[in-house]
């Protein structure tokens, strides 16, 4: 199998690339999804790849990414789209962390585009996986009094994505 991988560079995407034949496509190596121009060319070089994972989190620009891979993929057999979300989609803000209304409503709209596009019946397969907080070093920086158990590691974060 052939991996593509946005968002390689740190966190859950560059775990994922150690453990797989992938390609990455990163900001810091000249891809960024928030550019229709660099998505294009993001779709071009994946086209030999049978897995493409949605991983780099860049507000909306992780749904326009998705279209983008399956409006090219979308009727070819063996290939899958799998889309990283966020365990935030589940859950009802408390009142105190209004700052994730963003966040959530960035994933929200990632989630119910794969919901839309599997009404649709694609021929390529097209999933969303989404957990808790992954303790990243990002995250571990951010949430110093995070304990283990709090948290999964990069590890279990890419097996659920893979499952």
């Amino acid at each position: 199998m052939k991996y593509a991988i946005t968002g390689h560079t740190a966190g859950i995407g560059r775990r994922a690339l150690q453990r797989l034949d992938a390609l990455g496509f990163s900001r810091s190596t000249g891809y960024d999804i928030s550019n229709a121009e660099d998505r294009q060319r993001i779709v071009y070089e994946s086209r030999n790849c049978d897995v493409f994972i949605n991983c780099a989190h860049a507000g909306f620009a992780s749904t326009y990414m998705l279209l983008d891979i399956y409006y090219a993929w979308q009727d070819l057999p063996n290939k899958t789209i799998i889309n990283v979300g966020s365990r935030i989609t589940e859950i009802e803000l408390p009142k105190d962390r209004r700052d994730l209304l963003t966040y959530q409503a960035e994933k929200l709209a990632l989630k119910e585009t794969v919901a839309r596009i599997n009404s649709l019946t694609p021929v390529c397969s097209v999933k969303y996986r989404w957990f808790a907080y992954v303790g990243t070093e990002k995250i571990l920086n951010k949430y110093p009094h995070f304990k283990q158990g709090d948290y999964i590691t990069e590890d279990q974060a890419v097996d659920i994505i893979l499952s």
